[in-house]
């Protein structure tokens, strides 16, 4: 399953939510978890500092506003996408979300 997290260095509660996904890679990568970083910021500078500082553990790939459109449009951050093995959508949280929601759906898909 893989976990898609629309984010930016910017946006407060994005950093907030970060090391929570950095635990969870952690976690679950050996059950089958992927988390993958979708940065929303204009260019890959900010984002190769801040993924070092915060040691993140997943890939970070940039995104811009047609990736945000395949996924019903990305008008706010965060947003985490958490989908099935069979590649469907499962769920989707907008705003800063509890991480111990996120992980319930884990440990319900898993």
């Amino acid at each position: 399953m893989v976990l898609l997290d629309f984010w930016a260095t910017w946006c407060v509660p994005c950093l907030e939510e970060i090391p929570h996904f950095v635990e969870l890679q952690n976690r679950y990568r050996d059950r089958g978890l992927q988390i993958v970083g979708i940065s929303m910021d204009d260019g890959p500078e900010p984002v190769r500092d801040f993924y070092q500082r915060f040691h993140i553990n997943y890939p970070v790939v940039m995104g811009n506003a047609r990736i945000g459109e395949l996924y019903g449009g990305v008008l706010g951050l965060p947003i985490a996408f958490l989908v099935d093995r069979d590649g469907r959508i499962y769920s989707k949280h907008i705003g800063a979300t509890d991480i111990s929601v996120i992980e319930r759906e884990i440990g319900a898909l898993m």
